[in-house]
């Protein structure tokens, strides 16, 4: 968790591996098996299928006519385990795969991250620890003769070395000081480091250890009758900075000082234990969920991807969270963001609060609007508003810009100016009301202010709707965060899965704007009442129950002239989900306003949308396996 890091296996033959801040699996051979005999043994080494075919032999490259080194006349003596032989566990938090005597966990816990501000040294160093732990189980107790087994990593890259010293107890290779791994038997026995260019030759070659090789582990022969337990830590330290424009180095860096501090704190008894006891615990609840085994595999999987594409930086000495996105990087999406709160307010909120004050700080931004969209130089003050993203790959945008949006666009990589001033607002709502936190809203009420000014500017004043693009779009227009879809989510501008979301925001400044006024603030109480005596949300709700067509379906676009008219979508519901979890945090004196909408017509009419679409005859928001469509239009499917 903060790290930016993952151990990846799983996808048969494309191998994985040790990656920090690439954004997608490593392009390592993981070698996980076992072999007949004892070290010198010539029988193939069978191991679990994370490696590719083909591999390079690099000691070729050291020789012309000399014999050189034993592998360059072996072939490889490698052989993958069927996959029909293999089983898999993919729980919450542990990766289980037994194929044979051959059993291997993989142990990814997670918890709250403590608030940095607060939390003690101890608690920092078991929240940030960045690394992987992973057991490997030979059992060999029905066996007849000698097993010998192997951990190895093939590197696609030279530099990799035996770490010597500082490793009580345990073996362990590092990358330069970067990433690393190290390893310890339960059992006390003797563990064989081995260092080659072939993992198969180098367990039978007298010289196990050459530093020019790139493929390192560690091998154990596991005798008839016994079983054997290799505890194995992976880990990562990038010391430094590792930022630009806004510097920020790792906040563990604070909590460890060194890639072998970290896997002996990985590695540590107790610390171990309690690493795959936590790892158990979540799988355990995740099992009781009552979700199916699809679902709960894409949970396991989400789970891991976010955790491993999150970076907590310690700028000039304070916490700075980034969640990066995906394979492309782009640090802190804010209409990401949004999507994740549910889950930051359950494990760590502190994390929201950081991450709206950052947006304020360094991703703010005031612009003017096009009052005509055919006229680009007709334009009026607009307001405030925040980029799509903080930048891409470590590299922070300048100061209100983002890695992503362009001007005289109109579609993917144009503006988003509406929606992310929705997201921001949204995701103080949410933050307000599951924390209660009124001194932050107290602090930031200029900027609530500042958003809702800013809402009523792109505002029809009749229809509530968005109606004016952002100056920044230039010649364009702005686009929703669904960007790579039809126009059916394309364009922002009269949009009904958009207007859906300003009428939530309108809600959510409204409750705000009640929660300061409720403790005595006049100014506040002053602007609570002009948003009740404006009350876009009420305007936007009524227009669009005006809108439905006769079958009950809204159009994804109220322009009739635009293709979008005639599509029908279902993210027009999305934002029912911000005053409905609202209302589970807010006091009863507060809700009574919540529980009004949520019982106001649009929501029976948006209920009659959905049904109409799922259970549409001509299944038009559905794909061939029942698949659903957000777009009736749209062949992209989103997960």
């Amino acid at each position: 968790m903060g790290a930016f890091f993952s151990f990846t296996c799983g996808h048969f033959g494309t191998g994985g591996g040790l990656g920090a801040e690439i954004g997608k699996p490593a392009s390592q051979n993981i070698y996980i098996g076992v072999k007949d005999g004892d070290r010198s043994s010539n029988e193939p080494l069978q191991c679990l299928p994370f490696y590719r075919d083909g591999s390079r032999n690099s000691a070729a490259d050291f020789l012309v006519e000399q014999a050189g080194p034993g592998e360059q006349h072996v072939k490889p003596n490698v052989v993958a385990i069927p996959a029909d032989e293999i089983q898999r566990d993919y729980a919450w938090a542990t990766d289980r795969w037994k194929a044979g005597e051959i059993e291997l966990s993989i142990y990814t816990p997670f918890s709250g991250i403590p608030d940095p501000k607060i939390a003690t040294a101890d608690e920092l160093r078991d929240a940030l620890l960045p690394g992987v732990t992973a057991e490997l189980v030979i059992d060999n107790s029905t066996g007849t003769k000698t097993k010998t087994a192997c951990f190895a990593i093939g590197f696609d890259t030279p530099g990799i070395r035996l770490i010597d010293s500082g490793l009580p107890g345990a073996c362990g290779f590092a990358l330069h000081d970067k990433l690393g791994f190290a390893a310890k038997l339960v059992e006390n026995e003797p563990l064989l480091a081995v260092q080659r260019w072939d993992i198969a030759e180098s367990l039978r070659d007298p010289n196990p250890i050459h530093q020019l090789g790139t493929c390192a582990g560690f091998a154990f022969e596991v005798p008839p009758g016994e079983r054997r337990t290799l505890r194995i830590a992976i880990g990562c330290y990038l010391d430094g900075i590792v930022t630009t424009r806004i510097q920020g180095r790792y906040f563990y860096t604070r909590c460890f000082s060194s890639l072998t501090d970290v896997l002996n704190f990985a590695l540590a008894d107790d610390h171990f234990v309690e690493h795959r006891t936590v790892a158990r615990q979540k799988d355990r609840e995740l099992i009781a969920s009552g979700l199916s085994a699809e679902q709960q595999f894409l949970i396991a999987h989400g789970t891991r991807s976010y955790y491993g594409s999150t970076q907590l930086l310690d700028v000039a000495g304070e916490p700075f969270w980034v969640v990066n996105e995906g394979e492309y990087c782009m640090m802190n999406t804010l209409d990401l963001s949004i999507d994740h709160v549910f889950w930051e307010l359950k494990h760590n909120p502190w994390v929201i609060q950081n991450l709206l004050d950052n947006f304020i700080r360094h991703y703010s931004y005031v612009d003017e609007i096009k009052l005509d969209p055919r006229d680009a130089k007709r334009r009026a003050p607009g307001g405030i508003s925040f980029s799509h993203d903080m930048g891409a790959h470590n590299n922070f945008s300048a100061r209100g810009t983002s890695s992503y949006e362009l001007a005289h666009l109109k579609g993917c990589f144009s503006f988003m100016t509406q929606e992310q001033l929705c997201n921001w607002i949204l995701l103080a709502a949410c933050y307000v009301a599951k924390t209660g936190d009124t001194h932050w809203l107290r602090q930031n009420r200029h900027i609530i202010d500042a958003c809702a000014a800013s809402m009523r500017a792109r505002a029809n004043p009749q229809t509530g709707l968005m109606t004016h693009d952002s100056d920044r779009c230039e010649e364009g227009w702005e686009i929703t965060t669904y960007d790579s879809l039809d126009e059916s989510l394309g364009q922002a501008r009269a949009n009904t899965y958009l207007a859906v979301k300003c009428w939530a925001s309108w809600i959510g400044l409204e409750m705000m704007a009640d929660l300061v006024a409720f403790e005595g603030n006049g100014v506040a109480g002053e602007h609570a009442r002009r948003l009740n005596e404006e009350n876009y949300a009420e305007k936007i709700a009524n227009h669009l129950i005006s809108s439905v067509g006769t079958n009950g379906v809204l159009p994804a676009v109220l322009e009739p002239e635009n293709p979008g008219y005639q599509s029908r979508i279902l993210p027009t519901i999305e934002a029912l989900i911000y005053p409905f979890y609202w209302l589970d945090f807010l006091a009863p004196k507060h809700r009574t306003k919540l529980q009004k909408w949520m019982k106001h017509p649009l929501v029976a009419m948006l209920s009659r949308h959905t049904r109409e679409l799922l259970n549409d005859p001509q299944r038009r928001n559905l794909f061939e396996d029942n698949g659903i469509k957000l777009s009736s239009t749209s062949d992209n499917s989103w997960m």
